[in-house]
Order: C-alpha cells, then sequence, then structure tokens
C-alpha cells in the first residue's frame, strides 16, 4: 500500500486538484491522509466532503502547530503503507505517477527514496511558462546542487523515514534535503527515476521575491549552512572528490550572488567569510549565468502583476 500524505493549509482554491490527481492514479491500493492545518477558509470542509465520499480510504487528521513539516509527521504517525507519497495541496500527480515509481521499487528492493523530477508550472497571463526539472543521478552532487527531487516528486519508505525520525519541524526552507540528507547519513539507497511525473505549481503569490532580509538573511545561512555540513559528512566518510568540493563551492557562491543585490552588505560579509576555490574566469561565468536568471524571474513577475 502506499499512504498519500497530503498538508492543507487555507488551500481550498486548490486542494480538490491534488485529491483527484491520487483518485485517478492507475495504482489503486492507496488510502488518502488529509491534515488539516489551521486553515481559516472552508478547506475542512471539503476534506471532510471527500472522507464521506471515500470511507475506509480517505481520512482527515487536525494538526494545529504550523507549519507543512508538522502535518506530514502526523500524517506518517497515521499511515499504514510501506511506502509515502507526499502532495503539497497545490500539487498533482500525473495519472501513472505511483505505479511508475512502485515498479521501480520492485526493481530496486534496496531502496529507501525513489527520487524522481517534475515540472515547474508558473502562472502568467494566460500562457503558463513550464520547466521541466530532472533529477541528476549522482546522489551527492544532486543533493548538494538540489536536484535530488522535491517533497512531492519523491516516493519515500515509511520505516526509512521512521528512523530518521521524520521531518525537522524547525527547519522553514529545503526541509526535504535535510530529511533526505538525514536518510543518507543513515544508510538509507537512493534511486534516481529519470521519470517526470509531478506537477508543482507556483501562483503570483508563491514566486514573489520576500522582502524581508531577515527573511533572506536566514534562508541564504541555512542553505549555506547545509552545504558545509554535507562537506563536513563526505570528507568524514572518505568521500569528498575534487569534483564535489567544486560543485559545493560554486553552490555557496551562487546562492550568495543571487541574493547579493537584495542583502549586498551581508552578501559581501559571506564571500569574506568562505573561502572559495573558484578561478576568476569560472566566478565570472557563474555570475553572468546568474544575473540573466534574474533577470529573468524579474521579468515573469512584471508580467504577471
Amino acid at each position: 500500500m502506499i499512504s498519500v500524505i497530503i498538508p492543507c493549509h487555507n488551500a481550498a482554491r486548490f486542494v480538490e486538484r491534488a485529491i483527484r490527481s491520487v483518485l485517478v492514479q492507475s495504482y489503486k491500493h492507496i488510502e488518502i491522509i488529509l491534515v488539516n492545518n489551521n486553515s481559516t477558509d472552508n478547506t475542512l470542509q471539503i476534506l471532510e466532503r471527500y472522507a464521506a465520499s471515500y470511507p475506509g480510504k480517505v481520512w482527515v487528521l487536525d494538526e494545529k502547530k504550523p507549519g507543512a513539516p508538522a502535518a506530514r509527521n502526523t500524517g506518517l504517525k497515521k499511515a499504514r503503507g510501506e511506502w509515502i507519497q507526499y502532495l503539497d495541496a497545490d500539487d498533482e500527480l500525473m495519472p501513472s505517477k505511483l505505479s511508475h515509481q512502485f515498479n521501480i521499487t520492485a526493481l530496486h528492493p534496496e531502496a529507501g527514496v525513489i527520487a524522481g523530477g517534475c515540472i515547474l508550472n508558473y502562472y502568467n497571463t494566460g500562457n503558463p511558462e513550464e520547466i521541466m526539472r530532472t533529477v541528476d543521478h549522482h546522489i551527492w552532487r544532486g543533493l548538494i546542487n538540489s536536484n535530488l527531487g522535491i517533497t512531492s516528486s519523491n516516493l519515500w519508505n515509511r520505516a526509512a523515514l521512521n528512523d530518521a525520525g521524520g521531518w525537522d519541524e524547525n527547519i522553514t526552507s529545503s526541509q526535504e534535503y535535510d530529511l533526505l540528507f538525514r536518510l543518507l547519513k543513515n544508510g538509507v539507497v537512493i534511486i534516481t527515476d529519470p521519470g517526470v511525473n509531478t506537477i508543482i505549481h507556483f501562483s503570483d503569490n508563491s514566486i514573489s521575491k520576500s522582502k524581508d532580509k531577515e527573511k533572506i538573511k536566514r534562508i541564504l545561512d541555512n542553505r549555506i549552512n547545509f552545504r558545509i555540513r554535507i562537506r563536513t559528512e563526505l570528507k568524514s566518510i572518505g568521500m569528498l572528490t575534487a569534483e564535489l568540493e567544486e560543485c559545493i563551492d560554486n553552490y555557496i557562491y551562487m546562492e550568495i550572488m543571487r541574493n547579493y543585490f537584495d542583502v549586498p552588505a551581508y552578501a559581501k560579509v559571506l564571500l569574506k567569510k568562505f573561502p572559495y576555490r573558484i578561478p576568476f574566469h569560472r566566478a565570472a561565468l557563474l555570475k553572468s549565468k546568474m544575473q540573466v536568471k534574474r533577470l529573468r524571474t524579474r521579468i515573469r513577475n512584471y508580467i504577471i502583476r
């Protein structure tokens, strides 16, 4: 059985799309656990309607602690399936997603996570831009570059999640990568799935850049410190190759430059704080790529206003 866990916070506008995408899956041996998380709209009424329509298959739980990690952990405690499919309430699964990845688990009984790709769907003026995001077959490189699937595109083994302690409810960004890192340190095998069977929807609100400079600093710190933790782990287990060292340096440099114009003074401090081994021509190339990416984001945000 696969347990599908959907955290829901004020998701009345789109949660039915997510639920329907699960109900039409070609893989039928499922249960759906809907976790209401302090919703103030009519989300709870929608969830209860589905539970009444599918008794014994759809369950509604309540979690008062704010945040998706707490809601996911609540769902995990209720889950009966060997495998866990997390799905954010504003996203959706393609009809063969579960059967496709469940078949991969049969081919790889050692797997603890199936990491899959996704389609990033950005709303604009009636003509959404779609970006396909695949996974990196090199597990550690994928972890460093946040290219090892995301919460909804992956399939997770329940026992492995429980052994790792579930989701960390104290972090606010890159939660699935913190979890993947802990799973890897526990010896869990991650199998990459070249398929793309999940759609991640971004609205004008979800892609807007935060103007809270302190929040930007916290997220930046979290992402940099996470890569430092990866470097420490790789070094301790004798797997810190020159390629992975360069990946870590490149990621940190790119992340600082991506936020340079929002927190310039802090970015300058970070650039001095960390010893980067990036050749000048490489740094210039990364900087130019980042500027192009930033310009594209600004244009997209301008269009959807």
